[in-house]
């Protein structure tokens, strides 16, 4: 029994992302259904407990507005429309900010995993790159 408690409490405290489920998890911060699977994010917290968002300018914004604070935050995730329903690592991803290429809460975010994927979205849409630093500084 003693085992069995020690694996729920291990689970529990995961550091990990979990899948967003799509059509039922809401947003935490503006409680809309999250529904489009080439975006999302996610927040694991210090302590384990997972935030999840319909797209990355609505997890931005969950720390600029006060919701959390940053040192709170363990890991950061977001979801490339390169790459639907797949969390990448938030700070590493590559990000383009353009007005031809909305995101769900327009501030015109995408995130990618990797510098060609942002480049072949950047050649059909425009837009400018931005790095975590600024897609953190920037998303109002």
């Amino acid at each position: 029994m003693n085992a069995l408690l020690m694996l729920l409490l291990i689970s529990a405290c995961s550091s990990g992302p979990q899948p967003i489920n799509y059509g039922s998890d809401q947003c935490d911060l503006c409680r809309m259904g999250i529904v489009d699977e080439k975006y999302g994010g996610e927040i694991v917290t210090v302590k384990g407990k997972i935030y999840k968002f319909d797209s990355g300018e609505c997890m931005i914004n969950f720390i600029n507005h006060g919701q959390m604070k940053q040192g709170d935050v363990a890991t950061w995730w977001v979801v490339s429309p390169a790459q639907p329903k797949k969390l990448i690592d938030a700070t590493k991803a590559y990000y383009l900010h353009s007005l031809n290429f909305p995101s769900p809460m327009g501030a015109n975010l995408s995130a990618f995993e990797t510098e060609d994927q942002l480049k072949q979205y950047q050649t059909q849409y425009g837009g400018d790159e931005w790095t975590w630093t600024d897609a953190m500084k920037n998303v109002k």
